[in-house]
């Protein structure tokens, strides 16, 4: 964070945002569609953790979108809005969360999200 501004840097952001894609992934990694949506202790504790760090995902998101508009523009592959959009339904409308979707999300969106982080922190070491 810097200290004239009182936000965080590009890079720090697009940090959070990895690091809660790892955490997704680690939550679900070996664990099937039918484990994932058990009514059990196991798959409400994964379930839980996942809706979480998609929130943190989509925080993140939505400071790189407000705080750096040139980077949404340079990189309008990465949805950052919609990233957002998911966020605020999972925390505002968590009573009614399709967990085949989030399913769904975290293993066709977010792995592709990651390439997309990753290629884009590349992209700014390189300038």
């Amino acid at each position: 964070m810097t200290a004239a501004s009182r936000r965080f840097a590009l890079k720090d952001l697009l940090g959070f945002l990895l690091q809660a894609i790892e955490r997704v992934k680690e939550d679900t990694d070996g664990q099937s569609k039918a484990q994932f949506l058990a009514d059990s202790r196991a798959g409400r504790q994964v379930r839980d953790s996942v809706v979480l760090n998609l929130g943190t995902m989509g925080e993140a998101a939505d400071d790189i979108r407000k705080q750096f508009p040139e980077f949404s523009a340079r990189h309008p592959q990465i949805p950052l809005g919609q990233i957002w959009d998911m966020r605020c339904h999972l925390f505002h409308g968590y009573h009614s969360i399709n967990y085949d979707v989030v399913w769904t999300t975290c293993r066709a969106a977010v792995p592709h999200l990651e390439r997309q982080v990753r290629a884009a922190l590349v992209d700014i070491d390189n300038d």
